[in-house]
């Protein structure tokens, strides 16, 4: 007995006392995955608000772009004249008018800004304070986003907050009110991938339904938004989800909803937006992709030289494209192919690669322009949520330099750090001028303008030379007319808006009927010229000949009653009374 007592006390010291162990190093202090204190994010999320707000505040003071886009979404559009049953039940209908001015099926985002027409009228502050804070919700949503995927690396989740709330490229969808649809539909569809975050570590089906709804409300706010089951693929590969049949049926209905709202979306669009398929062979669509792919690359580490619109690349007069065009698709497939294969590497930071740039590809693979869709190559508005790929990259791979113990890591991660302070001051201040330039039509064309001014840009040009004509600032609308004949002489168009300048501003009646023949021979359908020779001819009394255009403009738009009274007019001056009567009494029934 008294040897079972001692044997019990000797064990007990033992293991009490364990043994030391010779040459123990310290334990390494992960100084980026050190525990956050709730005290620590709401200082990290106060710092990226203030800061996303001061660089987009000079918006509230834009205006609506009464040549682009807005007068379709807000102050044309109908739906948005009250928050009554009716009304929100045609918002969520497709209702025809809605498809036929905007060419998309955004019933949220109609709503949302029926909301604002509701309590703000047509005061565009409103409209702009909105899209300012949704923008920095999504910023928050971002840090978040990263945080978590990150395995709480909060300097990473701080990096990709910040630079998301900050980018110059992200302007276009925070300064433009028709993009309400952007920031709208990216709040639900990252709000979506942290709850699925959530099913994926907690197993609660209650996560997984509500990360349905979200995605359900952010395709209902942009078709864009029907890239998210692919997506809850990528999360599931960078988190290393056991394959199980539970994980590919779970994700069928985001699947039926993605390819019912993308059905939907390609139906709208046919009917006008969609550029005919003949316009580009294969290669070229391709070609087109690969270029937008890594020109939104280049943006976001070069995010200067900004547009409102980016036109194709052109073919110079031997028919030879432009070489980065050409290189395009082989940088395009070189980085793809390590893309995918980084997946299946075991070293995580190589994985995060994959990760980031397919998130990348796959959020941006549907405005790749391989379905050409419109007369613009890329769009900033495109990169809003895509680039978060990159952020999740750069973020992870700062982070882990900083979690190293060697000294030339280490050093190198500090040298990112400044790289990332500078490179946000600059953002930050690139962001508050460019802002400015979305302050109104002509300050966002002159802009665009400044920066491409071949032919391509007339539409554009013509946008500003309106606006110049418009404000009876005729001698500025004449320079823009002249340039836009001088890049395209069959400028019908141009040529009716130059001879109306020199008819009715300068009464140069011989100037102004040389110009509307010149686009009378450009564009015989052109109903603007017709009746405007019409008035030139009568004023000169040939009334033969004023008769003729006006019989054609007739031809063109039988109902205007005051084309009906000038034919009526000629062919009184012509002797033919009993016509002159007809139209007389044809234009009175109409009035």
């Amino acid at each position: 007995m008294k040897v079972k007592k001692h044997n019990e006390k000797k064990l007990t010291e033992r293991i009490k006392s364990p043994p030391k162990l010779n040459n123990t190093r310290p334990v390494k202090t992960d100084i980026s995955k050190t525990v956050t204190q709730p005290w620590q994010h709401c200082v990290f999320i106060a710092i990226i608000a203030i800061v996303t707000f001061i660089c987009f505040k000079p918006a509230e003071n834009n205006e609506f772009l009464k040549t682009w886009d807005d007068p379709a979404y807000v102050t044309t559009n109908k739906l948005l004249d009250g928050l009554t049953a009716k009304n929100i039940s045609e918002i969520f209908s497709f209702h025809k008018d809605l498809q036929k001015l905007t060419k998309n099926y955004h019933p949220l985002t109609t709503l949302s800004l029926s909301i604002n027409h509701q309590f703000a009228g047509l005061n565009p502050r409103s409209y702009y304070l909105t899209n300012i804070f949704i923008h920095i919700i999504n910023s928050i949503l971002v840090y978040l986003l990263i945080f978590l995927l990150t395995e709480r690396r909060k300097w990473a989740a701080l990096f990709s907050g910040i630079l998301f709330g900050i980018h110059p490229m992200h302007v276009e969808s925070v300064a433009w009110i028709s993009e309400r649809k952007d920031v709208l539909y990216a709040f639900f569809f990252i709000a979506g991938l942290i709850v699925y975050y959530y099913y994926l570590k907690k197993h609660k089906i209650k996560f997984l339904v509500f990360a349905f709804l979200l995605f359900v409300l952010s395709v209902l706010s942009k078709a864009m938004a029907v890239v998210f089951p692919v997506v809850l693929i990528l999360v599931d590969i960078l988190v290393q989800r056991k394959w199980s049949y539970r994980a590919v049926i779970e994700k069928i209905p985001f699947f039926i909803i993605s390819g019912f709202f993308g059905m939907v979306a390609i139906r709208i669009q046919s009917e006008g937006a969609i550029n005919d398929w003949q316009t580009f062979t294969l290669y070229q669509r391709f070609m087109h992709a690969s270029y937008g792919f890594i020109s939104y690359l280049y943006s976001f580490f070069m995010p200067f030289n900004l547009s409102a619109f980016y036109p194709y690349p052109f073919i110079n007069e031997h028919g030879v494209l432009p070489l980065e065009l050409r290189v395009s698709p082989f940088i395009f497939l070189f980085i793809m192919a390590i893309s995918i294969g980084s997946l299946f590497v075991k070293n995580k930071m190589v994985r995060v690669f994959g990760f980031g740039m397919l998130f990348y590809f796959v959020t941006l693979a549907l405005v790749l322009q391989f379905l050409s869709v419109g007369m613009a190559i890329t769009a900033d508005r495109y990169a809003y949520i895509p680039y978060i790929g990159i952020f999740f990259i750069l973020g992870t791979w700062w982070s882990h330099l900083l979690e190293q113990r060697r000294l030339v890591y280490k050093t190198a991660g500090l040298i990112a750090g400044v790289i990332f302070m500078i490179s946000s001051v600059v953002f930050a201040v690139n962001t508050h001028q460019r802002v400015a330039v979305w302050h109104d039509d002509m300050t966002l064309w002159t802009d665009v303008l400044n920066r491409y001014s071949d032919s391509r840009m007339n539409f554009i040009r013509e946008k500003r030379a309106n606006l110049n004509f418009n404000n009876q600032d005729f001698q500025s609308a004449m320079k823009d007319y002249q340039i836009m004949i001088a890049l395209k002489p069959n400028d019908d168009n141009a040529l009716e808006r130059i001879g109306r300048i020199y008819g009715q501003q300068y009464h140069q009646l011989d100037s102004a009927l040389f110009y509307f023949n010149k686009g009378y021979a450009a564009n015989p359908d052109n109903f603007s010229i017709l009746k405007n020779l019409g008035v030139a001819y009568a004023i000169k009394t040939e009334y033969a000949k004023s008769l003729d255009y006006f019989l054609q403009a007739y031809g063109k738009d039988p109902a205007d009653t005051a084309l009906m009274l000038n034919i009526a007019a000629s062919y009184r001056a012509i002797g033919n009374n009993e016509k002159s009567t007809e139209f007389e009494n044809l234009a009175h029934s109409k009035k």
